[in-house]
């Protein structure tokens, strides 16, 4: 899955797209459920919370092993870490919102 992946800049590159679209995405489906109150999106959104975790986690534990082994790509590497690490707050008030949200649907 990662072999065009090989430097630290590549991965930096990609981490933060997967950053953003990590954000957007779920976003978006937060957004989805509340237009359009159909909840098989949160289906949809658990779904997307696992895999882009295990992904994002991937991605970061790759990252901090290019901090240690590249002294020169430590300052792009950090900020990469941080933006990955703000997704955090955000996914878990997503997951809050989704799981009030089931609660719901299955009473």
């Amino acid at each position: 899955m990662f072999e065009y992946l090989k430097t630290a800049s590549d991965y930096i590159t990609f981490s933060r797209k997967t950053a953003l679209i990590t954000f957007l995405l779920g976003t978006i489906i937060v957004s989805l459920y509340y237009v359009t109150s159909y909840s098989g999106v949160i289906y949809i959104s658990l779904f997307f919370m696992i895999s882009f975790f295990l992904l994002n986690s991937v991605l970061f534990v790759k990252l901090l092993i290019f901090f240690f082994k590249d002294k020169e790509e430590r300052n792009a590497i950090t900020v990469t870490l941080l933006l990955m690490l703000l997704n955090l707050p955000i996914g878990y008030l997503y997951l809050q919102i989704g799981f009030s949200i089931y609660s719901l649907i299955n009473i």
